[in-house]
């Protein structure tokens, strides 16, 4: 689907929002979403960041802030925002909100969720993505003020990733008991969690009133698996294809949505957890991302819809660098910088990947071991859960040398956000160069827009010299839906289902 239509689909959308405040939509039938798994974390919406968990926690919870199309951040809970200082933003909040259990939606809700993150949620994924927190104050029920360590001028898009749960739900239950029963202001209410789905129904009281009764999330971790349910009417939207089920998509009659994902696959190098590693010795890395044949990854693995990597950031997001070549193939050159290195006879290694979120990532990560083959590398492939690997991340606990990485820039837009988590700033890092420090320091202190553009174009270049991953592709996002459904907005990896209709 081009991009025109999905930004049809958002005005409708927008025009759904507003006429939903006079009158209530009618309620259609069900709705039965395929992805590839639930949240480890079950409902705490801090537990994780971005899909799988995000294909349920979009239907519960709001952010502060959503980001458009463009990758600017847009009102949510926040209606504006502006920076006071270097240090101080100042964020407006929409009213007439509340929660699902009725509670209201105000300042000392934002606080709460903030002062959680800044404090005790520090260890968690969103807490860790927002160390440079400080404190959050009520100005009034309206007005909340942030303030950080230093200067942050992507605080507003950051907002997006903080999904805002209902206060004294959470203070009552705990992070622990309130994952199963969650609270927030989004338009669904869940209604049961079981090993294989979450089944949630329309919520009452939201501001984003949903156009169906119920919506029922399934765990397929297999695609084919999610292909043939939604083939058979088992569910009706589906996450997470390859391009080489288009062909069985189209000849069911569903209808198919490709756009590009903000994320950079790759193959991570965990060099803090194995300072023996060969991937120390920064010739090993530049001669791993010259064996690698990305481009033809991309042409036969992704049927042409993706892109050769080469850098951090993908064309969407802020800072991208168009004059940034992906790595060449160049098998010879690789294999002398081998020698050089003192791997002649080349070594094994071991990478820890999880599959199944991202079209072809199985067949792609089989690709790179053949092609690092070829040079002496020879790479196992060890399949672990996404469970498996968010704690291997969180806890900077990688058993091997390398590892599948997506440098994702959502859910903020941002080129910044990857190098927050691979580069010496992550709390538990896996990859520390303090040749990167600088150049991120500098990147994460500039307000101006187009001197940090420039600022982040010369992190890309720095990042190429020091190489702390294999580059692999620009990933792609593969949806389907069958006939009877219209109205569904995927953007930037987040869903509006308030949208959603299910025809008979």
């Amino acid at each position: 689907m081009t991009k025109q239509v999905w930004r049809a689909g958002l005005a409708t959308l927008v025009v759904a929002l507003s006429l939903g405040a006079i009158s209530a939509p009618a309620l259609a039938q069900d709705l039965k979403v395929g992805v590839s798994g639930l949240p480890p974390g079950q409902g705490n919406p801090y537990s994780g960041i971005g899909t799988p968990s995000s294909f349920v926690w979009d239907a519960i919870f709001d952010p502060l802030v959503r980001i458009d199309a463009t990758g600017r951040a847009a009102p949510a809970l926040a209606e504006s925002w502006k920076n006071i200082d270097p240090t101080h933003w100042e964020f407006a909040l929409r009213q007439g909100v509340s929660f699902s259990n009725g509670e209201p939606f105000n300042a000392d809700a934002v606080v709460a969720a903030l002062s959680f993150l800044i404090k005790d949620g520090r260890p968690t994924a969103v807490g860790g993505e927002l160390r440079n927190l400080v404190s959050a104050v009520k100005k009034d029920d309206k007005t909340v003020v942030i303030e950080t360590s230093g200067p942050d001028p992507v605080l507003p898009n950051k907002m997006a990733m903080v999904s805002i749960v209902a206060p004294g739900a959470w203070a009552k239950l705990g992070p622990a008991d309130f994952a199963k029963a969650p609270v927030g202001t989004g338009p669904f209410v869940l209604d049961k969690w079981t090993p294989s789905a979450a089944q949630l129904s329309a919520s009452k009281t939201s501001w984003r009133a949903p156009k169906v009764a119920t919506m029922e999330v399934l765990a397929l971790p297999e695609r084919a698996a999610r292909l043939q349910a939604l083939l058979s009417g088992q569910i009706n939207i589906g996450f997470g294809f390859s391009p080489d089920n288009i062909g069985q998509l189209k000849s069911g009659g569903t209808q198919t949505m490709v756009t590009p994902a903000p994320q950079v696959m790759s193959l991570a190098f965990a060099n803090v957890q194995h300072a023996n590693s060969p991937f120390n010795d920064v010739r090993v890395r530049q001669a791993a991302n010259l064996a690698v044949n990305r481009k033809a990854i991309a042409d036969v693995l992704l049927a042409g819809q993706g892109a050769p990597a080469g850098q951090a950031g993908t064309p969407a997001a802020f800072g991208y660098d168009p004059k940034i070549p992906p790595y060449p193939t160049d098998v010879e050159k690789a294999k002398k910088l081998m020698v050089e290195a003192g791997f002649a006879k080349g070594f094994s290694v071991i990478a820890d990947v999880s599959v199944g979120s991202f079209p072809a990532d199985s067949e792609i990560y089989q690709q790179a071991a053949i092609d690092l083959k070829a040079i002496g590398i020879t790479l196992e492939l060890r399949q672990v859960t996404f469970p498996e690997w968010l704690d291997f991340y969180l806890k900077g606990t990688w058993p091997h040398e390398l590892f599948g990485s997506s440098w994702n820039t959502a859910p903020y837009m941002d080129s910044i956000r990857p190098y927050t988590y691979t580069s010496c700033m992550k709390a538990n890092p896996f990859f520390c160069d303090k040749e990167m420090t600088p150049f991120v320091n500098a990147t994460t202190a500039e307000f101006n827009p187009d001197a940090r553009a420039d600022l982040l174009r010369k992190l890309h270049a720095k990042t190429n010299e020091v190489l702390p991953a294999i580059w692999l592709v620009e990933q792609i996002d593969l949806s389907a839906v069958s006939p009877s459904v219209k109205g569904l907005v995927f953007e930037n990896r987040v869903v509006h289902y308030e949208g959603v209709t299910v025809s008979k």
